[in-house]
C-alpha cells in the first residue's frame, strides 16, 4: 500500500475495547474489535512512506491501553522504520487515563512519546458523559493519578478538555481548574452527535473568549500555558494544502478500514461503509490514487463536498469553528505583541518548538 500525498498525521483507532462507557462516544463495544498487527504495520509503513518529512502518529481507541502488548509492538515499529527512512517521527498515545499506571507511562516516556488524557477538568463536567459501565463517573478515577502523570511526562503530557454542549457555560472554569491541577498543554475539542443550542453557542464562544485571554495575560506574566489549537494555527501557515484530509484526517479502524471521519463519531456499520476511502489490505480506493491537492479546484471542493455527507455528525463542527476563530484572533495578537514584548516573544518560541515536535 502506497499513499501519494503528503500524510503528515496519522491515527489508529487499535481497538473497540474501553472500561468507559462515554455517552458521546458511538463506539459498539460489543464489538471487541482488535487491529491485527500486520495490519497496523502495513499502515504505519505506508504512512512513513508518504511525501514529507516530518510525521505524527496518534494512537487511541476504545481504550488503547487496555491493548498496550499491541501499542507496544506498534510504536517499537514505527521508530524502526522512521528511523530507516530518515524522518522526524512524533508518537502520540490518548487515553481516558483510568488504566495508565507507572509501566504504562515510564515505557512511553522512555520512547520521548506523548501521553494524552482526556480529562474534564471538574467532576460535574466530566462524570456528565465518562461513566464507567456501572454509571459511576470516572472522574475521581483519574484526577487521583495527575501527580503520576505530571512526574513521569512533563512537556510530553497534554490534556484534552472534551466539551459537551450542557457543560458549554463551565469551559472557561474547566480550563482554569486544569491549570491549576498542573497541566500546561490544554487542547479544546467539541462533543459531536449531540445537539448544541444557541444558548450552548454563546456561552461557549464567551468561555473561549476568557480562555485566550487568560492564556495571554500567562503568556506575558511568564508563566506560560499551551492553549494547543494555537498550534494548529502554526500548521495552517505551514502547510498549504491543510484542507486535504490525507494531511491530518486519515485513520485506520480496528477492522481495517480507513477513513477521514473519527472512529467514535460513526454509529453503525452503514455509516463506517460510506466514510470508508480504502483498508488496510487492500489500499486506498481509486478515486483517490492519483490525485493531488490543489486549494480552491473543482476537483477537491467536489471531493470535500460529496464525502463530509453523514447526518448526524456536524453538531459540534460549528462550536469547534468558533473556536477555532478565538484561538485565530489570539493568535494574530501573540504575534505583534511578540514583536515588542520579551515574554510573548519567548511564548510565540515555545508554540514553534512544540510544533515542530509534532504537535499538530
Amino acid at each position: 500500500m502506497k499513499f501519494n500525498k503528503e500524510v503528515l498525521k496519522f491515527k489508529i483507532a487499535v481497538t473497540s475495547g474501553c472500561c468507559l462507557r462515554c455517552t458521546h462516544c458511538f463506539i459498539d463495544k460489543s464489538r471487541a474489535e482488535t487491529i491485527p498487527f500486520k495490519d497496523a504495520a502495513a499502515a504505519v509503513y505506508a504512512f512513513l512512506g508518504s511525501p514529507g518529512k516530518s510525521k505524527t502518529l496518534e494512537i487511541y481507541g476504545g481504550e488503547p491501553l487496555m491493548e498496550f502488548v499491541l501499542v507496544k509492538k506498534i510504536i517499537t515499529a514505527a521508530i524502526a522504520r522512521a528511523k530507516k527512512l530518515g524522518k522526524l517521527l512524533a508518537v502520540s498515545v490518548a487515553s481516558n487515563g483510568v488504566l495508565a499506571g507507572p509501566e504504562e507511562l515510564g515505557w512511553l516516556a522512555g520512547r520521548g512519546a506523548r501521553f494524552a488524557v482526556s480529562f474534564s477538568g471538574s467532576g460535574r463536567s466530566h462524570d456528565l458523559s465518562r461513566k464507567f459501565i456501572s454509571g459511576k463517573g470516572s472522574y475521581s478515577a483519574v484526577e487521583k493519578k495527575i501527580p503520576l502523570f505530571t512526574s513521569a511526562l512533563g512537556e510530553n503530557l497534554h490534556v484534552i478538555l472534551c466539551v459537551h454542549p450542557r457543560r458549554a457555560a463551565a469551559v472557561y472554569g474547566d480550563f482554569q481548574s486544569l491549570v491549576k491541577q498542573g497541566f500546561a498543554n490544554i487542547g479544546i475539542e467539541c462533543v459531536h452527535g449531540v445537539p448544541w443550542r444557541a444558548a450552548d453557542y454563546a456561552a461557549f464562544e464567551g468561555g473561549m473568549r476568557k480562555i485566550a485571554r487568560f492564556t495571554l495575560e500567562r503568556a506575558a506574566s511568564g508563566k506560560p500555558v499551551v492553549l494547543e489549537p494555537l498550534l494548529e494555527l502554526l500548521r495552517d501557515k505551514e502547510y498549504a494544502n491543510s484542507f486535504c484530509p490525507f494531511l491530518r484526517d486519515l485513520e485506520l479502524f480496528p477492522d481495517g478500514t480507513l477513513s477521514f471521519y473519527p472512529y467514535p463519531f460513526l454509529k453503525t456499520a452503514a455509516q463506517r461503509r460510506a466514510a470508508a476511502v480504502g483498508s488496510a489490505g487492500s489500499g486506498l480506493a481509486g478515486r483517490y490514487l492519483a490525485c493531488r491537492p490543489k486549494a480552491g479546484s473543482k476537483l477537491c471542493r467536489e471531493c470535500l463536498r460529496s464525502y463530509y455527507r453523514l447526518p448526524g455528525l456536524s453538531d459540534g463542527s460549528r462550536a469547534h469553528a468558533l473556536r477555532t476563530g478565538v484561538c485565530r484572533d489570539a493568535a494574530r495578537e501573540i504575534v505583534a505583541r511578540a514583536a515588542s514584548e520579551p515574554a510573548m516573544k519567548a511564548y510565540l518560541r515555545q508554540l514553534i518548538k512544540l510544533f515542530k515536535k509534532g504537535y499538530i
